[in-house]
């Protein structure tokens, strides 16, 4: 094989990798439809959530901490999601019941079959979720 045609392959390959990684995925709203677990926060990857998105826009969330077996820390969040241009935006209207107001957008990474990945703008965090059959948490022994 020629310089030249490995040069150009090379330079192919180089700009498909630019751009599929520059590239966020288009991805319609109802894809996240549904329930989806996740570990890790900004200030604490021990933490784990669920995020229940409805189709009239609304979202329901909670999350914990689990130290040595028993639930340590426990919040409830609601409010309303869109999608639109590779950017997930969560605005939530109340936090354990009370009135609160969070806004918060994430560029869609990946959203591929029963995975999502979603990073947080500021500050700067990677959230992995997978999809999940119920709103259920799985028992404080079996990690976070």
């Amino acid at each position: 094989m020629s310089v030249f045609v490995q040069a150009a392959r090379l330079a192919l390959c180089s700009l498909t990798a630019v751009l599929l990684m520059g590239a966020a995925p288009q991805v319609d709203a109802s894809f996240f439809v549904g329930h989806w677990y996740g570990v890790g926060e900004p200030n604490d990857p021990s933490v784990s959530y669920i995020d229940s998105y409805r189709t009239d826009g609304t979202f329901y969330a909670e999350f914990r901490k689990c130290e040595r077996g028993e639930v340590v820390w426990h919040q409830t969040e609601t409010g309303t999601w869109t999608v639109k241009d590779g950017v997930l935006r969560m605005i939530s209207d109340t936090i354990d019941g009370r009135p609160e107001v969070f806004d918060n957008s994430y560029t869609i990474e990946l959203a591929l079959g029963e995975e999502f990945r979603a990073r947080l703008h500021e500050p700067d965090f990677l959230f992995l979720e997978r999809r999940i059959p119920k709103f259920e948490f799985p028992p404080c022994y079996v990690g976070a």
